[in-house]
């Protein structure tokens, strides 16, 4: 029987939430798989007519993401802004494929760089710099390289004794910078707008992407972090559902031998398909391992200094049975 708690539902936990997010990914990602292999202009992005499946993919998306960030706060069970603090292999996997995405992502940026700025003397350089958003792609390189190293830290204390990564709060604005200069980037494609699937979502992504990317970087630093895992699970489980669709309909393109089918520019990238992994466990063991909702309302906005912080213990072993 569904328990109310105001207007809270207890019954929206995390095995709701998941099978949410699994039945809007089986219905985006066959849709979009039509979509792609009938009705899209080889490496344009265009359509080739307005015909059912705009408007139904369209409509898909929409609805699955407003759903996937209203049931989060309908939900009672959302945990208190806090990192889990024990072992587990789940969360090490979800940080590691992260980390390798960006990898991926900056290997990719690198060697567009490199073709783009080879052969060009010192004022063709700069002319590159500032037009073809060249900049905004150093920059996300950059960031990139010290997101991943963060996300590794992640894994690495998820399969140790404690998790620690909390401690580097430069490095935890990473993963939020990389993905503002990927935005970046992305505004300034060569691109018209009208009609172009593969930016649109790609823009979606971004933003809801951006958004978690706070949110996470507030409560793993515990940093002004008093409500954010709400916001974490509102913006998250959206980004994870572009980001999957994204991944696996532009995998199975790549896969398939029609890169033809997706626009110049918007290749297959493992950093979309390691960034929905990670959201998707991160905020199911934040639900099933969190600490009480309760919590939140002793959390003061900003602690002043380290030892303000809570105690950074691993959890009760019969919490979980709780």
């Amino acid at each position: 029987m569904q328990k109310k708690n105001g207007r809270k539902f207890a019954s929206i936990d995390e095995k709701a939430l998941a099978a949410a997010l699994g039945i809007c990914l089986l219905a985006a990602i066959p849709l979009r798989t039509v979509q792609l292999f009938t009705n899209m202009e080889y490496y344009t992005g265009f359509f080739e007519k307005v015909d059912w499946t705009v408007y139904v993919v369209y409509a898909v998306f929409a609805v699955a993401a407003v759903a996937l960030a209203i049931l989060p706060a309908l939900s009672a069970k959302i945990p208190a802004s806090r990192p889990v603090m024990q072992k587990n292999k789940a969360m090490a996997l979800g940080a590691f494929a992260f980390a390798a995405g960006i990898a991926y992502d900056v290997a990719f940026g690198l060697v567009k760089l490199l073709r783009t700025l080879q052969g060009i003397n010192t004022k063709g350089v700069l002319t590159a710099l500032f037009t073809n958003g060249m900049l905004a792609l150093i920059l996300q390189v950059v960031c990139g390289i010290a997101a991943c190293i963060f996300m590794v830290l992640v894994g690495l204390a998820y399969i140790g004794e404690k998790a620690t990564y909390g401690e580097y709060r430069l490095l935890a604005l990473m993963p939020l910078f990389w993905t503002l200069f990927r935005l970046v980037a992305r505004f300034m494609t060569k691109i018209s707008f009208t009609m172009v699937s593969e930016l649109l979502l790609e823009l979606a992504m971004l933003c809801f992407m951006m958004l978690f990317m706070l949110s996470f970087a507030r409560v793993s630093a515990q940093i002004a972090q008093k409500g954010e895992m709400k916001k974490a699970f509102c913006y998250g489980l959206p980004a994870a559902f572009f980001a999957l669709t994204i991944g696996v309909t532009r995998l199975i393109c790549t896969v398939g031998g029609r890169t033809e089918l997706l626009a110049d520019g918007f290749p297959f990238s493992l950093a979309d398909l390691g960034f929905g992994i990670f959201v998707a466990i991160y905020l199911y063991i934040h639900m099933h391992c969190g600490r009480p909702a309760s919590e939140d309302d002793n959390l003061p906005d900003v602690y002043d200094a380290p030892e303000h912080r809570p105690d950074d213990e691993r959890l009760d072993e019969n919490f979980l049975e709780e």
